[in-house]
């Protein structure tokens, strides 16, 4: 199943309300997060450092973010940000679990050119900022304004020093050989 705003969406909206945000504009909220991570995301790319036997190989695996390292980060974007107060904890920890879960429905595609079967480590390498990306979401979905894009901006520095540093373990999958191979992969987010 694909990354898309609507799947995300649907995640983030119980997650947001669970942790205390409620009201009628958090579905609105929510779509806007969801579509600025899906365009974020989709238009980085993954670069891998791979390990294994020389070949061709391919990996598929889930987008697996920790919550730990999501909510860490959110509550440092929220702080860069000025997003102070009793409700921005709860709305990072909201985002941080549907993000967490939501981010599952994505998968990691690699292709390995000099390694058929073996693991790499993987990266996500941004085309940017996801601070734009953000923003585009929050517009898209009507929020606009002075406190719309101050939440845009804290949400996108968290997902800038999340990607910034998180790596994922890589299987690779393809034709063994009897030689040692490494090399590097490349790959995206669907």
């Amino acid at each position: 199943m694909p990354l898309t705003p609507v799947g995300l969406a649907g995640v983030l909206i119980p997650a947001l309300v669970t942790s205390g945000m409620i009201g009628t504009a958090v579905p609105q909220f929510a779509t806007g997060v969801a579509t600025g991570a899906t365009l974020f995301l989709q238009s980085a790319s993954v670069s891998t450092i791979d390990a294994g036997t020389l070949g061709v190989g391919a990996g598929t695996i889930p987008l697996l973010v920790p919550q730990p390292l999501l909510l860490a980060n959110m509550l440092a974007g929220m702080g860069a940000a000025g997003i102070l107060g009793p409700m921005a904890p709860l709305m990072a920890l909201g985002l941080a679990n549907g993000l967490s879960i939501g981010f599952l429905t994505g998968l990691l595609v690699t292709v390995h050119p000099t390694v058929g079967v073996g693991a790499g480590v993987a990266r996500v390498v941004g085309s940017g900022s996801a601070v734009p990306s953000m923003i585009a979401g929050f517009t898209a979905a009507g929020m606009t304004g002075s406190g719309a894009v101050k939440k845009a901006t804290a949400i996108g520095i968290a997902l800038d020093i999340t990607f910034g540093v998180f790596v994922i373990p890589t299987p690779i999958a393809g034709a063994p050989a009897p030689a040692s191979g490494a090399g590097v992969g490349f790959g995206k987010i669907v």
